[in-house]
């Protein structure tokens, strides 16, 4: 009996010292913790002497004061910029404005049958949210779509994401197999070759056999080699431990 009161006591006496406010240093530090380490809220409330609810508020409240400062900035370059940039291995594709691709995060599966079947992605076997980066070919991100049902195609969320306001003639983007955006935008599209035939390319295919192909297996290997760059662009954002677990709903979700 006494060892349980005084169990008590020392939890009332830990509970009524935590601090219910920090000063905006450590609360800025706790937001980037929790991405960049993955550490959970009870984790953090427990390093900061806080309450959880305080450190949850903490967290919402920086993420929603970062994306409105952040995601005011415009990324879009001028073509001219780009281009005096530009790295020598794209001089094969000196009209690349930037080169995309779609990454997917886990979260947590909604209770909703509905809401599950939006989310549920084939590729990952797994509920996701999904989003479209873009890089310029030396390396600067100038395109962030926002998050997405899983289940879209890269084709809807290209559409969706608006970035085809932001295409000129004169430009060209990059892309991978599943976007099928060539009658979406006004520029020209490096894909792979073999992933972007219509019947008129087959029947041209067929025409010049031998000689087509080889050009379509050089393009297609050079475009291969020019995407890894968005591919470890987007690794590097995913190496923030936040990704390695799900996403919860109250996080992504509101009602």
């Amino acid at each position: 009996m006494v060892r349980i009161t005084s169990s008590k006591t020392a939890s009332n006496s830990s509970s009524s010292s935590h601090q219910t406010k920090l000063p905006a240093v450590d609360e800025l530090l706790l937001f980037l913790m929790y991405p960049a380490v993955g550490l959970p809220l009870n984790d953090l409330a427990e390093r900061f002497n806080i309450h959880r609810s305080t450190a949850s508020r903490i967290v919402s409240t920086w993420t929603q004061f970062l994306y409105t400062i952040l995601g005011s900035k415009r990324l879009w370059l001028p073509s001219e910029v780009v281009r005096a940039h530009l790295p020598p291995e794209f001089d094969a594709f000196a009209d690349t404005q930037s080169v995309f691709d779609c990454t997917e995060i886990h979260c947590q599966t909604p209770s909703s049958l509905l809401l599950q079947s939006e989310v549920f992605s084939t590729y990952k076997s797994h509920a996701t949210l999904k989003a479209m980066i873009g890089m310029a070919p030396h390396g600067a991100i100038t395109f962030v779509s926002g998050l997405y049902a899983g289940s879209i195609s890269d084709r809807e969320i290209f559409k969706l994401s608006g970035i085809s306001k932001l295409l000129k003639p004169d430009m060209a983007i990059m892309v991978d197999k599943g976007f099928r955006v060539d009658d979406v935008v006004p520029c020209k599209v490096y894909r792979p070759a073999f992933l972007s035939k219509n019947k008129q390319m087959e029947k041209n295919f067929k025409k010049t056999n031998k000689q087509m192909s080889r050009e379509n297996v050089r393009q297609t290997q050079s475009i291969a080699r020019l995407r890894v760059h968005v591919e470890r662009c987007i690794r590097r954002v995913k190496e923030n431990k936040l990704f390695d677990t799900e996403i919860p709903l109250s996080v992504y979700w509101k009602h």
